[in-house]
């Protein structure tokens, strides 16, 4: 597997951009974007007119200081904005519908498992599987520092080249990965609606507690649901925040306990396993609570690894999903081990090389 590679872009939003864009400009070029989004095709099954304007409004919608960021990358990498927008925005992109309007019951973002605990040695741990599309790999994995001025330090892992976030920490001690939950309102409020996402960053960004996570969640609308996994590391706290678009229910993780989450309300959990699709997000459930009944785990990293690396926890089979990277971390201590699987589909925890990422705030 490609080794992690390593990003400062510390700074001010358009120079952040500006040294990202820089390191990463061979993916930026006509010919890899390209190639990357034909790979793409097969499972989204975007046109090219959709992915440019859906693109488009993605970008526009951004905060300022995002948007300034992306400016900066298309400087840095020295490709057109357009361009580094469908490069941040393809694998989220929608097939079309009749009548040209985007397909809701498209694949919506990455299915994910995750679980946490104290393992009983007075620090919090988290540890989480990333299920998406394996030729996003084709970019390769990256850890990311992010530090804009008036605002918390975050330290990112995931696919090399995204500003956004969806597995990260920030300074203050606070883990935060996101989850997909299907979400069918839509609220219109004079909340401010953050792209998932971005959503994730600013929440990073700005809260140091699960109380201010919390408040930024009901303080905010998103474009769509997601379940927020939420690990105070000086507090060993932790929170399961179930956000559709524009509501939040707060769960909170009993400590004496292992906490098992995938892209299901685990407040509509049913109690018996269901056989149809052993991939789904209930099964995944009930294997990763059947797992910690059977081996609960006692140490860390080694026995979270194992437990992500499991069948039935780890996604192997799907057509077009994969286990992409997998992440565990001791947010006490601010490190982080993470994973990767391959674009050819071979899959993080239980095929990749583990690699530890230590945060320098």
């Amino acid at each position: 597997m490609e080794t992690l590679a390593h990003y400062d872009c510390r700074g001010a939003a358009g120079d952040a951009g500006l040294r990202h864009g820089r390191a990463i400009a061979a993916l930026l070029t006509s010919s890899f974007v390209a190639a990357y989004v034909e790979a793409l095709r097969p499972a989204l099954g975007f046109t090219d007119d959709g992915l440019r304007t859906q693109a488009a409004a993605w970008v526009a919608g951004l905060p300022t200081h995002i948007r300034e960021e992306i400016d900066g990358m298309a400087i840095g990498g020295g490709a057109p904005v357009a361009r580094v927008g469908e490069f941040l925005y393809a694998d989220l992109a929608k097939r079309a519908r009749a009548g040209g309007r985007e397909d809701e019951a498209a694949l919506i973002g990455p299915m994910c498992s995750a679980v946490v605990s104290d393992l009983g040695n007075c620090s919090a741990w988290v540890a989480r599987n990333c299920d998406w599309l394996p030729p996003t790999l084709l970019r390769g994995t990256a850890s990311v520092s992010h530090a804009l001025p008036g605002r918390i330090p975050v330290l990112a892992v995931g696919i090399r080249g995204d500003i956004d976030i969806d597995t990260g920490m920030n300074a203050e001690g606070l883990w935060l990965h996101l989850h997909t939950l299907h979400a069918t309102d839509k609220p219109v409020d004079e909340r401010p609606e953050i792209s998932w996402l971005f959503w994730a960053r600013e929440a990073l960004e700005t809260c140091a507690t699960l109380d201010e996570v919390e408040a930024f969640a009901l303080g905010t609308r998103r474009d769509q649901g997601v379940i927020a996994v939420v690990v105070d590391g000086g507090r060993r706290e932790a929170a399961i925040f179930e956000c559709s678009r524009g509501d939040v229910v707060r769960r909170d993780a009993d400590p004496a306990a292992v906490t098992c989450v995938t892209n299901h309300s685990l407040g509509r959990m049913r109690p018996t396993r269901p056989t149809p699709n052993p991939s789904g997000t209930i099964s995944r459930l009930h294997a990763m609570r059947e797992s910690v009944e059977e081996q609960p785990p006692r140490e860390g990293p080694g026995d979270l690894m194992d437990l992500l690396a499991r069948e039935g926890v780890e996604m192997r089979t799907p057509r077009h999903l994969r286990t992409i990277y997998s992440a565990v971390c001791d947010v006490g201590r601010g490190a982080v081990w993470f994973a990767s699987g391959g674009a050819d589909g071979s899959v993080a925890a239980s095929g990749g090389r583990w690699e530890r990422v230590v945060a320098e705030w």
